[in-house]
Formats: structure tokens, C-alpha cells, sequence
């Protein structure tokens, strides 16, 4: 494991110099010099304010950058942030042309340089740097959020709720997948109690523009009467915002759903099928250095067999407690058009909201 330290630089600058004999502006090559002895053995980062990093760049990507510190920990710096990236690992970068380039890395006065290649690519066209072979694990990012609100009294109330978000990351794809459930008791009577569950992979043709060749999703909720609804699929997907402090990202194609009821009518089928679209949309927002918000929408076509149209959305709050602790708001939506009966001839109500307190934990 990598040993890696943090080093304050206070010398001044030196005047504008060429870098490895390439026409790579670098007016800080002296300070360069006396910081880096060891550029073989770590990765270093010289940020704006002239702090120095030592240790093992993880990835970089939605203009982050994930360092690994043996005294800081994991740290997370916004791109704008950072002047100088120098590592004699192998790296592979993504920039918004589509080229992809692997090699040793160096970053400094505005250009990358990517192995002995020319340094004709500005830092501000970069879009990801995928992580090195022996940090492949780093790759992925896993947050779980617990929530539990507990009521005594008059009436007996329990609400419990989980999610997951899994995510990995490299220069041209990102592979997502969320969980979440939710269940509530009152007088030991079952009120609420539904489960989805989805995933997609997208791989990247420009910065903006990538193709998802599958996502699927799985949902239970037995008072809509869904017993089992299974929906897979495939599209395109475009980012209309893509900065600093906000993404926002559009969905769609065709899919596949499944629907398997909890209980019907006498007569009528215990499953459906239906082809169907989606439009989706993402969007993420940073409103302070320690406060997200985020929204996700989902629109699905169907056949009124099945359960008609469906809807999804979720809004949440992220408050940053530490830096691998939040405290998560969130208000859920879901919608179906044509509740299928049960056995008693009772149609679900075709709306159902939730609102989630809950901690979550950067593992």
C-alpha cells in the first residue's frame, strides 16, 4: 500500500518554463523539482491554493477527483480546484472528442500529457480518468442509507426504510444501481411494504451523448397488487447540463415489462406482459459544499392489463455530516393508471407517496 502524505508549499513562482521539452506552460517547474523526488512511487497533486498531495489518484470523474491519503483518508477535490496532476502510473483518460489515451500522466498549466504523446489536450476538455489496474476496487462506490421512525401510544407504529446506491466509474462507461425499500406497521398490522430495485450500464460516445445497451428494474408492492413487476430494456441518453454544480441528464427507449399480480378477480390472469418506452430524467445539484439535491424521473408505457402507465420520482436533500456520513430527505412518488383489483374486487389507490428520513454511509 501506497504511503502518502500531505506537503504545504510556500516557495514563490518561477517564470513560465516549458515542461519535458513539450510546449507544456508550467510556471511552477522549479517548485516541481524540489517537491517531487519520488514521482515513480506516488501520485502527486498541487492544488490553486499551493497545497501538495502525496499518495494514489484514484479515478476522475463528474469533475472530481477521488486521492487516496494515508493520513487524510479518501478525499474528494472538485477539478477546479486542482493545477498539477503528476503520475508515473498508467492511467487510461477520456476526453470530450471521444479519444481515449492511456499512459503516465502530467497535468500542469492548463494541458494534459498522456504518456510520450504530445501535450495538445487542455485539462477543461477532460472528462474522466479511469483508475489504475491494482485500485480496480476503487472503482466502485457503495452508499447505504438506514432510516427507522418508531411511534408508541394510542397506536403502534413502526416504519423502516433501506437504500443502497452502487456505482462504478471509468473513462467511457459508469455501470448505477439503487435499492430501496420501505415497510410500515401500525398495531402490528402490515400498512406499507414495497421493494424496486434497478440498474443500468451506459457506456460514453461523447461527453455528452451515450448509448445504455440494457437497464432493468424490479418492483413489489403487494398493496398496489404487484406481486413481482419485471422490466428490462435499452436507449440513448443525452446530457443537456453538464457543469461544475449541475448535471442534468435525458433517457429513453424501448423495453419489456412483466407483471405478475398479488391476487385477481376470479377469471381474470395472474400476469401480464406488455411492450413498452421510457423517458427518464436525472438531475443533480450542488446548492453548497455540503448540501445536494437530487431529482430522478421515470415515465413507462404499458398495456391496461398490466397496470397501465406507471410514474417514479424521487427528490432527496443530501447533508454532508462528515465527509462519509449524510443525513438523507426524500419524497417518493409513484403512480400507476390502471390499478389491477384483487380477489375482493378492491382497486388500489393509483398514488403513493413516502417521505424518508434516514443516515447514510460511504463505505
Amino acid at each position: 500500500m501506497l504511503k502518502k502524505h500531505l506537503l504545504i508549499s510556500t516557495l514563490l513562482l518561477s517564470p513560465l518554463t516549458c515542461f519535458a521539452n513539450e510546449s507544456l506552460p508550467d510556471p511552477l517547474l522549479e517548485e516541481r523539482g524540489v517537491i517531487i523526488k519520488d514521482a515513480s512511487q506516488f501520485d502527486w497533486v498541487r492544488l490553486n491554493s499551493g497545497e501538495w498531495l502525496k499518495g494514489e489518484l484514484i479515478a476522475m470523474y463528474d469533475k472530481e477527483l477521488e486521492f487516496d491519503s494515508d493520513v487524510l483518508d479518501t478525499l474528494v477535490i472538485d477539478r477546479e480546484d486542482i493545477y498539477m496532476i503528476v503520475s508515473d502510473r498508467h492511467h487510461t483518460v477520456r476526453f470530450n472528442d471521444g479519444t481515449e489515451l492511456s499512459g503516465t500522466l502530467n497535468i500542469s498549466g492548463g494541458y494534459v500529457k498522456v504518456g510520450d504523446l504530445p501535450a495538445k489536450y487542455r485539462y477543461r476538455d477532460l472528462v474522466s480518468i479511469a483508475p489504475s489496474i491494482d485500485s480496480e476496487l476503487s472503482a466502485w462506490t457503495v452508499k447505504i442509507s438506514l432510516g427507522a421512525d418508531l411511534s408508541r401510544g394510542n397506536t403502534d407504529q413502526t416504519e423502516y426504510s433501506a437504500r443502497a446506491d452502487i456505482k462504478r466509474r471509468t473513462a467511457s462507461s459508469r455501470f448505477l444501481a439503487e435499492f430501496l425499500g420501505y415497510r410500515t406497521t401500525s398495531d402490528e398490522q402490515v400498512t406499507k411494504n414495497n421493494i424496486r430495485a434497478n440498474g443500468t450500464f451506459d457506456w460514453f460516445y461523447t461527453q455528452k451523448m451515450y448509448f445504455r445497451p440494457i437497464f432493468f428494474e424490479y418492483y413489489r408492492d403487494p398493496f398496489q397488487n404487484i406481486a413481482n413487476k419485471y422490466t428490462v430494456g435499452a436507449g440513448v441518453g443525452y446530457y443537456v447540463m453538464d457543469t461544475d454544480k449541475t448535471e442534468w441528464d435525458f433517457s429513453t427507449g424501448p423495453a419489456y415489462q412483466k407483471t405478475e399480480f398479488d391476487t385477481v378477480t376470479t377469471g381474470e390472469d395472474k400476469s401480464n406482459a406488455s411492450m413498452s418506452y421510457f423517458i427518464g430524467t436525472n438531475f443533480e445539484h450542488e446548492l453548497t459544499k455540503k448540501i445536494d439535491f437530487t431529482f430522478n424521473y421515470r415515465y413507462l408505457t404499458a398495456k391496461s392489463d398490466t397496470g397501465g402507465d406507471s410514474q417514479y420520482a424521487m427528490a432527496s436533500f443530501e447533508i454532508d455530516i462528515t465527509d462519509d456520513i449524510d443525513f438523507d430527505i426524500s419524497l417518493v412518488w409513484d403512480y400507476l393508471a390502471d390499478p389491477i383489483a384483487d380477489e375482493n374486487a378492491v382497486v388500489p389507490e393509483k398514488e403513493d407517496y413516502k417521505m424518508i428520513f434516514a443516515l447514510g454511509i460511504d463505505l
